[in-house]
């Protein structure tokens, strides 16, 4: 799957992210970049609205756990179960989020969603604008086994 299908892909099953113009710009098997235009994220105050910056740190985890299972034929229902954002400072620019999965906590997970078809894990993300952080949002993701496809 490629950055524009995966974006087609979330327009479709996400409406919110088409209105809020959400697009991958990349990922592999251990990251997702997503970035977001300022204008159709706007508060009143002409930066970006912190509901938008919350829903894509929320999409840029959910994305990147649902690409990393689907690389290893496992099919599951994601979904947030606790987010966090920290805020910095007021974002003026266009921004980008950049999701990570923990090297260290991705084995076990993957073990417990296999042994009993039910994992949880924490993704940080984090969001840029003009170079600068501006958002980190920590969201917990549970995840329950659909199938397992060979």
């Amino acid at each position: 799957m490629t950055p524009e299908q995966l974006t087609g892909y979330l327009h479709a099953h996400i409406p919110l992210t088409a209105a809020l113009a959400a697009r991958v710009v990349a990922f592999d098997t251990r990251q997702m970049e997503i970035a977001a235009p300022l204008v159709p994220n706007q508060n009143h105050r002409g930066t970006a609205f912190g509901g938008s910056l919350a829903t894509l740190g929320i999409l840029g985890g959910w994305s990147l756990l649902n690409t990393a299972l689907e690389r290893q034929n496992l099919f599951a229902k994601i979904v947030v179960q606790h987010s966090d954002c920290e805020f910095r400072e007021p974002v003026t620019a266009d921004f980008t989020a950049l999701s990570v999965l923990p090297e260290a906590e991705w084995p076990r997970f993957l073990a417990t969603l296999r042994r009993h078809g039910r994992a949880r894990i924490a993704i940080e993300t984090r969001i840029s604008a003009n170079g600068r952080a501006v958002v980190t949002h920590r969201g917990r993701y549970a995840a329950f086994l659909e199938s397992t496809e060979s």
